[in-house]
Formats: C-alpha cells, structure tokens, sequence
C-alpha cells in the first residue's frame, strides 16, 4: 500500500538509511513533544540531516505520520505472523485477543507508538493511513488484518467483514485509549476489559458465519 505523502522512495543504501533516521527521530520526537508540538525542522535535526531532505521524501510532516503509520502496521503484522506460527491453529476470539496483546506491547516498546500508532491516538483523533479500497470504507487497517486473518491466519470469513474489524479497531483504540492514560504500561484491568469485550464481540459475530 502506497502512502500518497512519500515525494520519492529511497533506492541506494544510503539514502534507505537517511529515511530510516528520519522515522526513528519522528518517533522518538513524538514521544518526548507530542503531536501538535513536532516539527520537521526538529525531526531533521534530530536525524543528523538537513530540513530539506525531509522533503526530498516526504510532503512535510503529514507525510512522515502517514509513513510511521504504515510502518507501524507493517510492524504489527510482522509480530502476528510470529504469534499465529507458535499458536497454530486459531479461532477468531482468539485471534482478537492476540492482536490486542500485541498492540499493547507495541504500546510498550515502540517509540512514538502511544502518540501515533496507524492514527492520532487521542480521542477522535484524525487517521494517518490511506483509506481502503472496500466499499464499506474504512482505512488499510481494516482490510490488511482482515486478509491476515482469511489468508495467513486460516480463519473463517466473516459476515460484514469491514464493518466488523472497523467497530473492532474503534472499540480496542477506546480501550487502550483509557488504558494507558495514565501509565505507560497501561492499566491491566481496562486492558483486560478491552480483552474481554474483543473476545466476546468476536464470538458472537464468527458464530454467524
């Protein structure tokens, strides 16, 4: 999935690497200002380039967002093809609750993950992924977890499938959103909430499939 906000894709080793510092210094910077707060002349700095190679790839700050976003995702879908190779076989309770797991832990570890993981993570915060190609809307998160699921996880399809995984995301975004007000570990009991609400609306809606 393209992100519209990257100018030009990086070829030679080293410019791959100059993009890279200036993801990790976004990130890092998003952890330590805030969203409203970053700039790409700080980011610049703190990658060790010059504010105008942030253009040379990206359309400014909205770019970069739109970049880390992606890069989150792609993240996250790495961590659950190593989760669903030690589990086997799935259901799509359980497959919630490994997603959730996860994100936490990105929550956790991944830096700027907590400000923006696919998303301002505020409450009604704007999104930074490009939308989906479904017809029932919605953005790329959506629809990659879904095709995960059929086609990497081996789990059944289900009816309404985007509606699904939209109110699913929204309602595990509510969850972690109050979970890790407070503490950057989150606060266990919400979590486990967000866990239980996950796992139950999923029984529900797998059972009709």
């Amino acid at each position: 999935m393209g992100n519209p906000g990257v100018r030009r894709r990086p070829v030679q080793k080293r410019s791959i690497e100059r993009v890279e510092r200036i993801l990790e210094a976004c990130a890092a910077l998003l952890d330590e200002v805030g969203l409203d707060a970053l700039t790409t002349v700080d980011v610049a700095r703190r990658a060790g380039v010059p504010s105008g190679t942030i253009y040379q790839f990206f359309d400014g700050k909205p770019g970069m967002l739109r970049e880390l976003a992606l890069r989150n995702l792609d993240l996250l879908l790495v961590r659950l093809r190593r989760r669903v190779a030690e589990e086997g076989a799935l259901t799509w309770p359980r497959a919630a609750e490994l997603v959730l797991a996860e994100t936490v832990e990105m929550r956790r570890t991944v830096p700027g993950y907590t400000v923006v993981d696919f998303a301002d993570t505020r409450p009604g915060g704007q999104t930074f992924l490009p939308p989906g190609e479904a017809k029932e809307g919605g953005d790329v998160l959506a629809e990659r977890l879904y095709h995960f699921a059929l086609d990497e996880a081996g789990l059944p399809p289900l009816p309404h499938p985007y509606r699904v995984m939209r109110l699913a995301i929204q309602s595990a975004a509510a969850a972690l959103q109050l979970s890790f007000a407070a503490s950057p570990e989150g606060d266990p009991v919400m979590i486990e909430q967000g866990r239980r609400l996950l796992r139950a609306y999923f029984a529900d809606v797998s059972s009709d499939a």
